[in-house]
């Protein structure tokens, strides 16, 4: 019997299973029969009952796949604190990588961004004769932009322009998110198209499936309106808690509760704000639920699900899981009309001018007073899911990257 091909998939700023994009490629993978490690912070798993990192010794084992998890504290504000952050987990990466290389090699390294600093270990890999794939999760440039502005941002922006180049020209293959992605693959990073494979973000079919609505969760209002989501500061809950604001003081309305389910930066601004703007008796913000369970008994007990991104060149071209998922529960969306958002959603949202509060608190309204279009809506958001969107659906195109990878980027010749 042939050994089965090994590979790593390496990241920085998430951690599985809960990242659930890197999760789903690497138990795809080992259904194909792939022998798969995972290298990944320990992040806020250990928080959750999950292993302490392990560096040294084997693999924590969770459904047939390899987890080696290292220690990692994350930065909150400043250049120093990014950069304290990215060397820790350059230094951890490249160590656990070397360690299972002299253990048993490896066929394909993946790197999942953000950050894009990893290229000198793909490099070191590739002279060894592995074959290396970017998947391209985030516009790490666009990243820097929008968290640090003026002349150091504009330096800081110009280094990861650079460091974002040599990944890419460091990848045999590059997976994108989508078509605005692969624009940046080919046309920042010079990757020849036929290099690159696009892998959408999708939640899986057979698992986030709508359940029994839970009347518990209304709290006895009659609508409920929710957002799940990370609250970093790209994700718009300012602009979100003031649309709250709007719907409840300008427009009286009393009969909504909003549930915003997620954590992150962002997360204790908002709550002040809440609390400073008397919205408390119509706001709960639980907190990051990771009881996936849980959460989809949140989405389709729902009347109207919320993705209030803001317009940023990073924004406009990125795909967010949570839309997808919002779709698979058959609920109709309010979002802020961003290029992306567009292309997956289609019907399924309400599409509302960038940075209009008021009219993205009057699209909700709209919506919760008119069930038949609701309906309507989730019936498309859904049926988009099962027939093109879901990650069943994405599941040949990560392979087909994986198969290209193999044969060191050239596709065979038909």
């Amino acid at each position: 019997m042939s050994k089965p091909r090994r590979a790593i998939i390496a990241e920085e700023n998430s951690t599985v299973p809960l990242d659930i994009r890197v999760w789903y490629e690497a138990t795809t993978l080992r259904d194909a029969g792939w022998d798969v490690v995972t290298v990944c912070p320990v992040g806020s798993y250990g928080l959750l009952g999950g292993a302490a990192s392990n560096t040294k010794g084997a693999p924590e084992i969770l459904e047939g796949v390899g987890i080696y998890r290292f220690p990692l504290n994350q930065a909150e504000r400043g250049a120093f604190s990014y950069l304290g952050e990215y060397a820790t987990a350059f230094v951890s990466i490249a160590r656990v990588c070397w360690r299972i290389w002299r253990k048993g090699r490896f066929d394909i390294i993946q790197f999942c961004n953000p950050p894009d600093i990893f290229f000198p270990i793909a490099l070191f890999f590739r002279a060894l004769g592995a074959r290396v794939i970017f998947d391209h999760h985030d516009l790490f440039p666009e990243l820097v932009a929008g968290r640090f502005p003026g002349f150091a941002g504009r330096i800081l922006y110009a280094l990861a322009r650079a460091s974002e180049y040599l990944t890419f020209r460091a990848a045999n293959v590059v997976i994108s998110t989508n078509e605005s992605y692969r624009q940046i693959a080919v046309k920042r990073g010079r990757v020849p198209r036929d290099r690159t494979v696009i892998v959408r973000n999708g939640p899986k079919i057979g698992q986030f499936v709508p359940v029994e609505a839970d009347p518990a969760i209304r709290r006895g209002f009659p609508f409920l309106v929710c957002y799940a989501g990370v609250m970093g500061p790209e994700d718009g809950i300012p602009e979100l808690v003031a649309a709250i604001r709007y719907i409840i003081q300008e427009e009286g309305r009393r009969d909504i509760l909003f549930v915003l389910l997620g954590d992150g930066a962002a997360r204790s601004q908002a709550l002040a704000t809440v609390k400073a703007w008397n919205l408390e008796a119509f706001v709960d913000m639980p907190g990051m639920i990771r009881d996936k369970a849980v959460v989809r008994r949140y989405l389709s007990t729902a009347d109207v699900l919320l993705s209030p991104e803001p317009l940023t060149p990073l924004n406009n071209r990125s795909t967010f899981v949570k839309v997808g998922e919002y779709m698979a529960m058959g609920k109709p969306v309010v979002a802020f009309d961003l290029a992306e958002t567009r292309i997956t959603a289609e019907g399924a949202a309400v599409y509302v001018e960038p940075g209009d509060v008021r009219g993205f608190g009057r699209a909700v309204l709209m919506l919760l007073d008119d069930p038949e279009r609701r309906k309507r809506m989730g019936e498309i958001g859904r049926q988009r899911v099962l027939g093109q969107l879901g990650w069943e659906h994405q599941e040949q195109s990560l392979l087909q990257a994986y198969e290209l990878a193999w044969a060191g980027g050239r596709r065979k010749r038909a």
